[in-house]
């Protein structure tokens, strides 16, 4: 497992000092940029881009403001345009704090097609067994959505170097239509169509048999992301 040293910062945590879902994101997409770069890995050589696909986060504390962290990543699986990986956040003590498993594709850079990889491609990768967890569905099955808000208009700093919203701001979007004390232990996330800058997105929540949803949608109701949280 790849890993890289940490610290949690007064800017990533929230009014309880705790790190941030979006921010805990954020550990761990950059986690795993840093990990491409020490390997010499370089989509652009290739024109390719990854897009991730859904997150199963299962968070065992949240870290507070100044705690010394470590994050680590692996990927153990790759089919055709797909790639798999674990990702962890111990604390000083090498204790876990939160782990996940995200699925992601691999698209061309230009056209944003689904590009499955060659046996070439896939050899520079390296797999390693994947994390023991419960593996859910990367789909999540969306019930009938009963509060609507109104529309977030999509901003540039929204918008990373794919050009669509990032996928970490979509969870700091939907952190302003949770319940106030709504406490959660697993966080899935699947992202369904890129939203651009300009775009409209319409939040919409429901709560049932004991997970919290929200979906930010377009304005023919079609999710761009949908999470849940329970």
């Amino acid at each position: 497992m790849y890993t890289v040293a940490g610290r949690i910062k007064y800017s990533e945590v929230g009014q309880d000092g705790n790190l941030m879902l979006h921010q805990l994101i954020n550990y761990f997409q950059d986690c795993s940029t840093f990990h491409l770069k020490d390997l010499n890995i370089n989509l652009e050589d290739f024109k390719l881009a990854f897009y991730m696909l859904s997150w199963q986060i299962e968070i065992n504390r949240w870290p507070k403001i100044s705690e010394n962290i470590k994050v680590g990543t692996l990927m153990h699986k790759g089919k055709g345009a797909f790639g798999l990986r674990n990702y962890v956040m111990f604390d000083a003590n090498d204790e876990i704090l939160a782990y996940a498993n995200m699925v992601g594709c691999f698209v061309d850079a230009q056209t944003e097609n689904l590009v499955k990889l060659t046996e070439a491609q896939r050899a520079i990768f390296p797999l390693e067994e994947k994390l023991e967890m419960d593996y859910l569905p990367r789909k999540i099955t969306l019930p009938d959505l009963e509060n609507k808000y109104p529309a977030v208009i999509v901003s540039k700093y929204h918008i990373d170097m794919n050009h669509h919203v990032n996928n970490s701001q979509y969870a700091a979007i939907a952190m302003n239509y949770l319940p106030h004390d709504l406490k959660y232990k697993r966080v899935r996330v699947e992202y369904k169509q890129g939203a651009k800058g300009g775009a409209k997105m319409i939040p919409k929540t429901v709560s049932q048999n004991g997970v919290y949803y929200v979906a930010l949608c377009n304005e023919n109701n079609q999710p761009y992301v949908v999470l849940a949280y329970s």
